[in-house]
């Protein structure tokens, strides 16, 4: 015999109710969660080292130019060895010399610049890469969130900033190591750009 609270409208209309609190205080699955070292990632990145690489040949370039300049500036020097202070040989080398220094010094500037910005143009190439092949990468193996580990690196004694505020910069204080995917990321990454060709 079925008793009589089961059979009462009241108690039909409390079911789904019942179900629906049971969804949403049910345990969900798990957030599978992974760790890299971006600096490791960096250091050990195919497309990083080549625009590393270039950024070398371009800054010889360069600093083939700023050498003739102080070749230049030493040539003029010696040229002034040979005239006397009042002659207007003297004076004219001596305006050559002051101009050669003075595009010196612009020059050592502008590649001071030019290299800090090209720097910067690799950094953030590499870096946007890394973003990019993190969804797919992730998708293939599950990975629902992934951490930069911060907690591995020690603290800078040349930074000027106070170690408490180095310390305040930290997010992570530790992790589980299995939960290190920095070499799977290099690996697929070094894959995917020798498959492109470095494109």
């Amino acid at each position: 015999m079925t008793p009589r609270l089961l059979r009462s409208p009241t108690w039909l209309a409390v079911v789904p109710v019942l179900a629906l609190l049971w969804a949403m205080v049910a345990p969900e699955k798990p957030a599978v969660v992974a760790c890299v070292d971006l600096e490791r990632v960096f250091a050990g990145l195919d497309r990083h080292k080549a625009g590393e690489a270039r950024l070398t040949d371009l800054m010889k370039a360069e600093a083939t130019k700023r050498d003739a300049i102080s070749a230049e500036i030493q040539s003029l020097q010696a040229e002034l060895e040979n005239f006397k202070a009042d002659s207007p040989n003297y004076q004219e080398t001596a305006r050559k010399l002051a101009d050669a220094a003075g595009r010196l010094k612009v020059f050592e500037e502008f590649l001071k610049r030019k290299m800090e910005f090209e720097q910067a143009q690799v950094v953030r190439g590499t870096y946007g890469a890394i973003k990019a092949a993190l969804p797919d990468l992730c998708k293939a193996q599950g990975i629902d969130v992934v951490f930069m580990d911060d907690a591995t690196p020690p603290f800078d004694r040349a930074d000027p900033r106070p170690i408490t505020q180095q310390i305040s910069g930290r997010r992570m204080l530790w992790f589980n190591p299995q939960l290190d995917i920095t070499d799977l990321v290099i690996k697929k990454m070094n894959e995917s750009f020798a498959a492109g060709k470095g494109s």
